[in-house]
């Protein structure tokens, strides 16, 4: 008995034992996480999901871009096997060349698991296509007929792919302008590209513009919103050599499909040429420079973009020289390489219709002063003569468009019809200090002018010799 109890006595002693106590506490504070063992795990979380969603968002882009791709690939096929069966890339139905959904149609028989669509309706998915066939130039300027195809797809990713054919021409618009060229690298790495050249080739080529800026894509800085809405064959195929807001260059083209969109091909100035990607200062489709920019689409009557103007730009120095260009009077004064000719606006006038003040108003002004008689080399027939572009819609501007005119001339700002012209800042080269005539009539024998040199405006006698510069709207 003795010993037994003995035994017990230890026991009991050893199951109250301080250390005892302590091992229960260590066990029930294993149960659970510190502060410092969450904050641990939180950042090695972060790690991993900044390592893996981004390669996780590459795949799934590229997966995009690849799905848009393939979808212009297969209406290329068809659009080459329509060529062959029709002579050119025109449609089947009325040979047009340029916006037709009669060659939408045609290709969409040959290619039915793609939508094809007319090249003013913009591309809003990778199954969605719009092409535009256009015309091509030989170096002598000579039109060889609808030779070129433009194909374009909006990924998901947020980039407009487009791939172009050009089965004969050097030039994509006229007058040996706006080559075509595709760009060759010296390194294919795309963060070792260093050295870019424009190539003149005819066949496939390959263009992206992309919505954000990297180290590969660098020249691009267009958002998601402004891609998508010009991911259209008529804004992609506009030929014009430099780059643009949201269109790509012709130069910006591969042999192959690629993921940058290279340095552009610069010509000797910026050039703009289709809606919402020009600026003041800009050359505009005509030739001229881009003076106004409306914040909303303007109404003008006669000229190509009829309701849905937003620009005017203004005729170059030497428009008209002392040695007439064909179909063209010249004034009185005859301009030169460095200044505007001067004319009247009528000899002896007995009536008048051309009132109108506004943005807009300046070719219904012209025209309706041409109709009158005695108009032969004056102000309002040498304007409308003008074809700087191969434009026919070239006219004499009203008061206001003379007035934004006058600020441009004085690097003043323009866009704002209420403010007029000052004699703030100094006055443009190419422009001459003096009178200029605007097509706003105000009697039989007045109509309004406007002084460069200081911004005045007022009414004239038309008999007055002044000088005259011709502008044209577009949209």
């Amino acid at each position: 008995m003795g010993l037994v109890h003995f035994r017990y006595q230890i026991s009991r002693r050893t199951r109250r034992s301080p250390g005892s106590r302590c091992s229960r506490r260590i066990v029930r504070r294993d149960t659970g996480f510190t502060l410092t063992e969450l904050v641990i795990a939180m950042v090695v979380l972060a790690i991993v999901a900044a390592v893996a969603i981004p390669s996780f968002l590459g795949s799934r882009n590229s997966s995009y871009d690849k799905e848009a791709q393939t979808s212009i690939e297969n209406v290329l096929k068809a659009a080459k096997f329509h060529y062959q069966n029709q002579g050119d890339f025109s449609d089947a139905s009325s040979a047009q060349c340029g916006d037709s959904t009669g060659l939408a149609a045609d290709l969409q028989k040959l290619e039915p698991g793609i939508d094809v669509v007319a090249s003013s309706v913009s591309s809003t998915n990778s199954r969605i296509v719009s092409v535009q066939a256009v015309q091509t130039w030989d170096s002598t300027g000579g039109l060889l007929g609808c030779q070129g195809f433009y194909a374009v797809a909006f990924s998901s990713s947020g980039s407009c792919w487009a791939a172009r054919i050009i089965l004969e021409g050097k030039y994509l618009a006229s007058g040996s302008v706006s080559p075509v060229v595709v760009n060759a690298q010296t390194n294919t790495s795309n963060n070792a590209v260093t050295t870019w050249s424009a190539l003149a080739v005819n066949g496939n080529a390959f263009g992206v513009l992309k919505p954000q800026t990297s180290a590969a894509d660098g020249d691009n800085t267009n958002k998601l919103g402004l891609i998508k809405t010009a991911c259209k064959a008529r804004t992609q195929s506009t030929g014009v050599a430099d780059l643009g807001g949201n269109y790509i260059a012709p130069s910006q083209f591969y042999s192959s499909w690629r993921d940058v969109v290279a340095a552009p091909y610069i010509a000797t100035a910026a050039n703009c040429i289709t809606t919402d990607t020009c600026a003041v200062g800009e050359i505009g489709p005509g030739g001229g420079t881009v003076f106004y920019v409306s914040a909303t689409n303007f109404t003008s009557t006669g000229s190509d973009c009829g309701t849905s103007c937003k620009y005017l730009e203004y005729a170059p120095i030497g428009w008209i020289v002392s040695t007439t260009p064909s179909g063209q009077t010249n004034c009185e004064i005859a301009g030169t390489s460095t200044t505007d000719p001067k004319c009247r606006m009528f000899g002896a006038a007995t009536t008048y219709n051309g009132t109108a003040t506004a943005i807009g108003s300046g070719l219904a002004n012209t025209t309706l002063i041409t109709g009158a008689s005695n108009t032969v080399g004056r102000a309002a027939t040498v304007t409308r003569a003008f074809r700087g572009g191969t434009k026919s819609d070239w006219f004499l501007p009203s008061r206001d468009e003379l007035n934004e005119l006058c600020k441009y001339a004085r690097q003043q700002t323009t866009g704002n019809t209420s403010t007029q012209c000052s004699s703030a800042n100094s006055l443009r080269t190419g422009f001459t200090s003096g009178n200029y005539w605007s097509s706003t009539e105000t009697g039989a024998a007045t109509s309004i002018y406007q002084d460069f040199s200081t911004g005045s405006r007022g009414n004239r006698d038309k008999a007055e010799l002044d000088s005259v510069r011709p502008v044209r709207a577009f949209g």
